[in-house]
């Protein structure tokens, strides 16, 4: 079964919770697990430091130490004589029930079931005797881990010692009185317990652990739902409407929310969208343009020989001028659109080699100076300091650009009025400057004027329209050369058309 975006999306983010809810418990654990390891160890320590002290303390009398140093007493002795004075705590020995129900000093420290009473069995012997099981030792107990040498090193108190790693890890410390060792206190380590209450509080913690952990998945897992749904419902209005775009239906859009990723898709969608439906009005109104142009000489071409078929028209050299010029026009018309067509596909066809720009501009001006006089227009031309300016551009094509820009200064300026062409460099660039007299171009059109088949006549009049091709191919020759074509109002009052392009000029 093919898994959807949804449960891709479900599955995705509750495996990540789920390994993040897993490792977060297995550290909780294993540090919960050494800190009260670590916590255990440091309360052994002070515990036997604390007994240490007392005895210690007790041995540092005046009668302790002088019967120690003098042999009446030895360590063991001491050891048992302050247990029944309630000194130190825990020490069984046989002793008057008045001394047992005596309160305890307040500084006196346990040590549990150490089995040292000379006399008689030990404590745990005595309550199995008696039929009833002895007490289980107090939380704190630690007796039965402890272990008393004397200063030769004799075990006096508690169980025969380990052997091992764990008698290697015991907690020592002397017993010692103004500089002199009479014994060593040792603690075993802890060994595995599991009805303490060590034991039974990290099983209350780990039991805690593992409850976070089932409530952190099931949050998790509600968490995971809604954003694999709240995700692929997004997704799904994508999909919709990217299906109805690839279908034809140019108008769908997303609807986007947020700053996301996701919502930048929506919106580069749309634009995608938008500019689909622009290029296929552009592709609708190109073809209704194309055949209205070349219908147009088509038709004056076969009105005309019809009218010489029918004899309407005389066969003399007016009218094979006619023809002869709606033919031009339609040749044109055609060469122009192949232009653009073969511009599209793999560039504009040009030759470059080196040429000089003033020149370039002279000749064309001296050719278009009769024709600008006839229309009642002056030609001025502004080369400024410049004799000569070697360039590296396609000679023809550049005149063909500075051809169509004249022609619609002499169309479209009113007579009497002025043409004028500039020339100026600066650095490796090279800027032509076009500008004629009234009437300008409305603002609104000057983004239009360089597009395909644009005409700011409605009327469509081919006496003064042209075929509104002449720019489209003028912007496309700049661009082969690498340069930029702007359109803007002159300051005489008219159009100023700028052509900026590079000294060296390449494919």
């Amino acid at each position: 079964m093919q898994l959807r975006l949804f449960h891709k999306l479900f599955f995705l983010v509750a495996l990540t919770a789920l390994i993040a809810s897993l490792a977060m418990a297995g550290v909780m654990s294993l540090n919960l697990s050494r800190g009260f390891a670590d916590y255990l160890d440091a309360r052994d320590e002070e515990m036997l430091d604390g007994l240490v002290s007392s005895i210690n303390t007790s041995l540092a009398t005046d009668g302790n130490r002088e019967a120690l140093e003098d042999g009446d007493l030895t360590l063991a002795e001491a050891i048992r004589s302050m247990a029944r004075t309630g000194q130190i705590r825990g020490l069984r020995n046989p002793r008057p029930r008045r001394q047992a129900d005596r309160p305890r000093p307040a500084n006196s420290i346990d040590i549990d079931r150490v089995e040292t009473a000379p006399d008689g069995p030990p404590p745990r012997e005595r309550q199995l005797r008696r039929g009833r099981p002895p007490p289980p030792p107090p939380p704190d107990s630690f007796g039965p881990r402890l272990l008393i040498f004397d200063a030769d090193n004799v075990q006096i108190i508690g169980p025969p010692p380990p052997k091992g790693d764990r008698g290697s890890n015991m907690i020592e410390r002397d017993i010692e009185v103004d500089g002199t060792m009479w014994g060593t206190a040792r603690l075993l380590p802890r060994g595995p317990s599991p009805d303490n209450v060590d034991a039974r509080f990290l099983r209350s913690q780990y039991i805690g652990s593992a409850i976070l952990t089932i409530v952190l998945l099931i949050l998790a897992g509600v968490a995971a739902l809604w954003f694999a749904r709240a995700g692929a419902k997004r997704l799904g209005d994508m999909q919709k409407a990217t299906d109805a775009i690839a279908h034809g239906d140019l108008e769908a859009r997303v609807t986007t929310k947020g700053s996301d990723e996701i919502a930048a898709m929506g919106e580069n969608i749309n634009v995608m969208a938008a500019s689909l439906a622009k290029l296929d009005g552009a592709r609708r109104r190109w073809l209704a343009e194309i055949g209205h142009e070349l219908r147009t000489p088509l038709t004056v071409l076969v009105g005309e020989l019809d009218a010489l078929q029918d004899g309407v028209r005389p066969i003399n050299m007016a009218a094979v001028q006619s023809l002869s010029d709606e033919a031009k026009l339609l040749s044109r018309l055609v060469e122009d659109l192949h232009f653009l067509a073969i511009s599209d596909l793999s560039g504009p066809p040009c030759q470059f080699d080196h040429t000089d720009a003033a020149v370039l501009i002279k000749n064309v001006a001296v050719r278009f100076a009769p024709q600008m006089k006839k229309a009642g227009l002056q030609l001025d031309i502004d080369l400024g300091a410049y004799k000569s300016m070697p360039v590296y551009w396609d000679n023809t094509r550049i005149e063909q650009l500075l051809g169509t820009l004249l022609t619609n200064s002499e169309r479209y300026t009113d007579a009497p009025g002025t043409v004028r062409i500039g020339l100026k460099r600066e650095d490796e660039m090279v800027s032509i400057a076009i500008e004629d007299s009234p009437p300008g171009v409305p603002a609104e059109h000057l983004p239009h004027l360089f597009e395909p088949l644009y005409r700011l006549d409605e009327a469509r009049n081919r006496a003064t329209g042209g075929s509104g091709l002449g720019l489209a191919v003028s912007k496309t020759i700049v661009r082969a050369h690498g340069g930029t074509i702007t359109a803007a109002p002159s300051p005489m009052g008219g159009l100023l058309v700028e052509v900026c392009l590079p000294t060296e000029s390449s494919v």
